[in-house]
Parts: C-alpha cells; sequence; structure tokens
C-alpha cells in the first residue's frame, strides 16, 4: 500500500511540474482542482490498510488468553496425587508386621514336653542301676518262656525285661515292663501268681531264699510294672521310681 501511495504522489508532482511548464495563465486553473482532488481521495485510500492491521493485532492478542488458562488446570493434577499416596503405604505396613511374629515364639513351650523317653530306653536305665548290685547270673526269658513261666503274653507289653538265676540254687528275679493301655491289669495278676508260685516252690527248701520270695516287691507307676525279688529289691524299688515318675 506504501508503494502505490508514492507511485500516486510522484504521478502527481509529475503532473504539477508539466503544468506548470506550459504558463502561468489562470485558463489551466481547473486541471489542477482535478488533480488534486485525486490526490485527497488517494492520500485517504491508506486508512482502510490501517484497519486490517489493527484487526491482524487484535487476534493474537486474544489468542494470548488461552495461554493463561493452561498453566490453572496443571495446579490442580500435581496437588491431588501428591497427598494420596504419600499417607497410604506408610499406615499399612507399620502395624501388621510388628503384631504377627510376637504370637509365634509359644512352640517353645511343646518341645519341653514332648521327649517322652522310649519305653526300652527307660527299662534299660532302670536295669542298668539294679545292675550295679550284686546279684547272681542271671539270664532273659524270651516271650515264649515268658508265656510258659509268668502266663503273660508280649504282645500285651511295650516293652519288657525279665531276669532269672542260671542257678536253680538262688531265687532271684526280676520282671520290669511298660504294659499296654488296658492290660495292666491283666499283667499284675500274672505277676502275683507268679509270686505265689515261687512261694511253694521255695518253702520246700533253703529258708533264706523263701524269706527273699516273701519280701518281694511289686510296684508300678503308670502304665509301668516292677516285680523285684532279691535283697537289693528296695535299691530296685528306688532306681524304677526314678526313672518312670
Amino acid at each position: 500500500m506504501n508503494a502505490r501511495v508514492l507511485s500516486l504522489a510522484l504521478a502527481g508532482a509529475l503532473s504539477l511540474s508539466l503544468l506548470s511548464g506550459c504558463g502561468s495563465s489562470e485558463p489551466p486553473a481547473t486541471p489542477s482542482t482535478e488533480v488534486t482532488a485525486p490526490q485527497t481521495s488517494q492520500s485517504t485510500a491508506p486508512t482502510p490498510s490501517e484497519s486490517p492491521l489493527l484487526d491482524e493485532s487484535a487476534t493474537p492478542e486474544e489468542s494470548v488468553s488461552p495461554s493463561v488458562n493452561p498453566e490453572t488446570p496443571n495446579a490442580s493434577p500435581d496437588a491431588a496425587p501428591s497427598t494420596q499416596p504419600t499417607t497410604k503405604p506408610t499406615s499399612k505396613p507399620t502395624s501388621k508386621p510388628t503384631t504377627k511374629p510376637t504370637a509365634k515364639p509359644t512352640p517353645t513351650t511343646t518341645p519341653t514336653k514332648a521327649p517322652a523317653a522310649d519305653a526300652s530306653t527307660v527299662l534299660n536305665s532302670v536295669w542298668n542301676d539294679i545292675a550295679k548290685n550284686e546279684l547272681p547270673a542271671l539270664i532273659d526269658l524270651d516271650s515264649d518262656t515268658l508265656l510258659a513261666v509268668y502266663g503273660i503274653k508280649s504282645s500285651d507289653l511295650e516293652a519288657y525285661i525279665c531276669k532269672m538265676p542260671m542257678m536253680a540254687t538262688h531265687a532271684t528275679e526280676f520282671f520290669l515292663a511298660k504294659v499296654k493301655d488296658g492290660k495292666m491289669d491283666t499283667v499284675k495278676a500274672a505277676v502275683e501268681k507268679r509270686q505265689d508260685d515261687l512261694e511253694q516252690q521255695w518253702s520246700q527248701y533253703l529258708p533264706e531264699q523263701l524269706e527273699l520270695v516273701k519280701n518281694y516287691k511289686l510296684t508300678t507307676n503308670g502304665n509301668y510294672i516292677l516285680f523285684a525279688v532279691s535283697e537289693h529289691a528296695d535299691s530296685a524299688v528306688s532306681a524304677f521310681n526314678t526313672y518312670t515318675k
């Protein structure tokens, strides 16, 4: 638009110079007015060119306003996630792990009561203490001989030790066993019958051995039973009580 204005101004200047060169007479005054008129119309023409410039400058100013709005939503999403994750993880893990491990040390009480000694171990311990005394030579009775002499079935016993003298001149005899549940009365009755048989046997001769038979010891602790015919019968009872109570 400025170039157009300049071209029109130059054209007007040239026309004026040409008119002035032709002469200074008054008749040509009319063309001067006609030429000046286009200058005014052309000088006012730039006004519409200025209005679009204002419109274009106004639109970018309005585009600035959206730039303010995106900043505000950025603040709200940043604030929301920052508060929630910090409170939740800290409260849960601290309470649970501390309470559970403290309730589990209870199994320490059960192992102390559990180690009940094996029946064979208990009987061997009792016999080892009895054998420390001075005793005649003794032999072990197997299950068949036990049934024949005592009338006791080995199936009624969990474990047993039965000792009889090798020589017929001694009445020393020991029977100790752990009886199965519900069989104690049967086994005890069989032992009492064995004592009666021994008393009848030794009443025929050797009064000293008869005294041992009459002073026999029969005692029970739970499912354990001891029958002792010996001068060390009291010591046998003491050892029996030590390991079976």
